[in-house]
């Protein structure tokens, strides 16, 4: 959801202030930086064709990479040079990590680097065919890995048992190329999988994969992934920004849940961020805005000036905007705007970044970066 209940996080700093320590990176990768404990899981890919592929874990304290395993990616595909086959994000359970890249690759370690388990989704149902690569990520729901593939060629969920691979359903999908997150969420007694694509927002039971209901209305070509606030699903497809009521619905409730349409609203790219009653949006052309979650009305909009590809993130009453160019503008979050700092980190940044025990990470093109007091 993009928020941290953490308090009393670091407002400003630099690309050499304020920063506890850095790690050199090598190879492509966008996929964001995930901390559980000491452990910090980073993935990349480097090579002629992207293909050969990294997992890599850093110690939390300095930064120090205590392992690093070298995956073979089976059917290397179109891109996005930042990011190469690395866009997906990885998961963990606190025990093991799994991992998914653009070659099709999907597999679990353990936290010590082994690999538990390796498939190949390209040559069990074929090569990814997505002109900017592959960016969904992996998501856990209990035992269940969730794993969304939204392509040129036959589209399809699958829930995968996290402890041994292995399919626990496979539901084939009409949607053609996309690039966003399914996102879980509790309705009543079931587990819903919101999905974006091709036109629709699309509900699947995390039981055994079976749609739910649909609302059409989205973009033919979806990047940013869904949120959820008070049973109100924001939807932002770079069509719109609409809201959806959550109440265990059934079918095409395209006319009789959505609450509100705010056609104005268009975000490309960025996943929306819903915090104390408001909507904030990353544009990619550089505006950021405000909308009130209830109505969807505009509250205030803004030009900083760069492009944004990572999504916002909130916590102790401030919002973090990451710009492409490497600015990291701390806005604090209310209905007025107020810029309270603007950090300069001098490198590329796409990758969203996390907040973990008061320290922020920051995914560059060169470097990891730690952020603290």
């Amino acid at each position: 959801m993009g928020i941290s209940a953490e308090k009393d996080l670091p407002d400003t700093w630099s690309a050499t202030d304020g920063i506890l320590w850095k790690a050199p990176l090598e190879g492509a990768g966008v996929s964001a930086p995930i901390v559980w404990k000491d452990h910090i899981f980073l993935t990349a890919s480097d090579g002629r064709l992207n293909d050969r592929l990294h997992v890599s874990c850093y110690r939390r304290k300095d930064g120090k990479r205590l392992w690093h395993t070298q995956l073979f990616g089976t059917a290397p595909t179109n891109l996005y040079a930042p990011g190469g086959m690395a866009v997906p994000t990885p998961a963990t359970d606190g025990k093991d990590v799994y991992v998914l890249f653009g070659t099709g690759d999907l597999a679990a370690l353990d936290f010590d680097g082994r690999p538990v388990w390796i498939r190949s989704l390209a040559q069990e149902y074929g090569a990814f065919s997505n002109r900017w690569g592959m960016a969904a990520s992996p998501i856990l729901v209990g035992d269940l890995l969730v794993v969304l593939v939204d392509h040129f060629a036959q589209s399809y969920l699958l829930g995968v048992d996290a402890a041994t691979g292995a399919n626990r359903w496979k539901t084939n999908r009409t949607a053609t190329v996309g690039w966003t997150t399914p996102l879980p969420v509790k309705v009543g007694q079931r587990t819903e999988l919101v999905v974006y694509g091709t036109y629709r927002a699309i509900s699947y039971d995390a039981a055994d994969g079976a749609e739910l209901w649909s609302v059409g209305g989205m973009h033919m070509q979806c990047i940013p992934s869904p949120v959820v606030a008070d049973s109100l699903l924001v939807a932002c497809s770079g069509e719109n920004t609409m809201a959806i009521r959550l109440a265990g619905q059934s079918g095409d409730v395209s006319k009789s849940h959505v609450a509100w349409t705010n056609e104005k609203a268009k975000n490309n790219v960025p996943s929306p961020l819903v915090y104390n009653g408001l909507i904030y949006l990353a544009g990619d052309r550089g505006i950021v805005s405000c909308l009130d979650a209830k109505t969807g009305a505009e509250v205030w909009k803004k030009r900083l000036g760069e492009e944004y590809h990572a999504s916002p993130i909130a916590a102790d009453g401030k919002i973090y905007f990451t710009s492409k160019q490497g600015v990291v503008h701390v806005i604090a979050a209310g209905k007025r705007f107020e810029i309270r700092a603007q950090n300069y980190m001098d490198e590329m940044i796409v990758a969203s970044p996390a907040i973990s025990s008061g320290q922020i990470f920051l995914r560059g093109d060169k470097h990891l970066y730690c952020v603290g007091k």
